[in-house]
This record gives C-alpha cells, structure tokens and sequence, in this order.
C-alpha cells in the first residue's frame, strides 16, 4: 500500500509510524484509519521490528476528526453510516489492534492531541509528551459521543469519574495535569521529545522481548477483552450523533468560531 497520510521508517530495531497529514493537523480520516492498519500490521510481523514508535509531524500530534470534510458531507443522506460510523469503527479496531499487537508502542505526543487523534495514543502502551502538548476530548461541543475507543480506554486509565468530567467539558488537559492524572508516562521540553522517546524505545529493545510480548497479552486479557463488543455499539451510536441537528450546529460553530446554540435534537 503507497501511504498518503503516515510515513514509515526502521532504524535499530524501531519502526517510526507518522501521522503527515500537515494540512489538516494529522486529522484522522478512513484513510489515515486503513494506513495505519495496514503498517501496524506490516510491523507486527517484520522481525527486524522490535518496538514502534508513533509520532505526529508538523505542528501537532493531531488535531482529530476533519471538521472541514464533515461539514461539506454532513449534508448527505448516507454521511451517518458511511461516514461517521464507518470511520469510528475502522479506528476503534485500529486501536484494538495496538493493544492486540504483540510489540510496545511508545507515542511521542506534542501541540495538540485532540479527539479521535488523542484515542490514537490512548491506544499506545507508552505516552511521552512534551511540555506544549494539549490533550482535549472535544466531541461534545459538536454534539458527538467519543468514538476509537475513547469511553472504554481513557476510565481505565484515569478513572472513571476524571474521564468523565474530560468527555462532558471538552477541556484542554496541559502536559503537567496529563502527568498527575497518569495520562502520560513523562513530560520533556519540546526539544527533547524524539531524543528521549527513541532512547526510551532504543532501550525497550534490548529487553525481554517475549516476556514484552506476553504482558501486553495479559493486559489486554484482563483489561481489554470486551473491548471488541464495545468497539461495534460505539460505531452505531458515533453515527445516531453525527445525524443529528446539533451535529450539524456544532461543526459550523467551530468553523465559524463561535458559541454552538444547541437544541437538544
């Protein structure tokens, strides 16, 4: 597969997968979603990879969901289905297969990390971030529900009611408040960020790769196993959302960079 939204590379032993999608912020997309399951896939089974590393290019992690694009289809009969839920299911099994994946993933996380983009390093075993790095749940203030996984991974991580509290405001998590509430594993200047990532992930290869492996086997058996099922009711619900009014009155509100007036419908 030639990739437009991510590019790839391998050097001793880490394989560094890039959201370059610089237009858009990394905005996620079915594209980038099918990229990405297929170098996943790619550098579970090449045995010159030992640990992955995911990053973002540019100015940011990622900004999330294409607003843009979902207000000049949003119009269209089958945008629900085809579009919204179709996407948060593709996503919510690339996440599924991060966790499943038999290789540690280290996310290097910096400028904004926002919606479905912030799902994406959910997903990873590690977060590093640094210091300008802004964390945000934003799908409420366009009237939708968390899609790649958000509402099953992000309570196990930070607990119930601090998740929550992140999914109902839509607030800017900061790198220091990540690190407090266990969002991120460490917080390093901005100019540290690769240094210390690819130093973090150099070491993990030069570790028991097989006792790696197993361990994220049994995390995700007793953390993860009912995600699957969750996954295929989350994508149904992402699309009742974005068929709705306040859907439509959210998106052109952040466009427009004012107030969204909700209804409720």
């Amino acid at each position: 597969m030639d990739y437009t939204r991510i590019r790839t590379k391998v050097e001793d032993g880490i394989e560094t997968i890039t959201l370059d999608y610089q237009q858009t912020l990394n905005a996620v997309d079915l594209t980038m979603a099918l990229e990405l399951e297929d170098a996943l896939t790619k550098a579970d089974k090449d045995e010159e990879v030992k640990v992955i590393v995911m990053e973002g290019a540019g100015r940011a992690f990622s900004a999330g969901g294409d607003i843009r694009y979902m207000k000049a289809h949003c119009e269209e009969p089958d945008f629900a289905t085809k579009s919204m839920a179709a996407l948060a299911g593709k996503l919510a099994e690339d996440i599924i297969h991060m966790k499943k994946l038999s290789k540690i993933i280290v996310c290097a996380v910096h400028g904004a990390c926002a919606g479905g983009g912030m799902n994406l390093a959910l997903g990873a075993d590690y977060v590093i971030c640094s210091d300008d790095a802004k964390f945000i749940q934003a799908f409420a203030g366009i009237a939708l529900c968390p899609d790649t996984g958000a509402v099953f991974l992000l309570p196990r991580i930070i607990g119930a009611n601090r998740a929550l509290d992140l999914f109902v405001s839509g607030r800017q998590v900061k790198a220091d408040e990540a690190l407090a509430i266990g969002l991120v594993k460490e917080v390093v200047p901005k100019e540290k960020l690769d240094e210390t990532v690819h130093a973090f992930a150099k070491k993990l290869t030069e570790g028991p790769l097989l006792a790696y492996q197993n361990i994220k086997k049994l995390m995700y058996i007793s953390l993860y196993q009912g995600f699957e099922d969750y996954s295929k009711q989350e994508a149904g619900l992402v699309g009742e959302c974005s068929a709705s009014e306040d859907f439509k009155e959210g998106i052109t509100a952040f466009l427009e960079k004012r107030k969204p007036q909700f209804k409720g419908r």
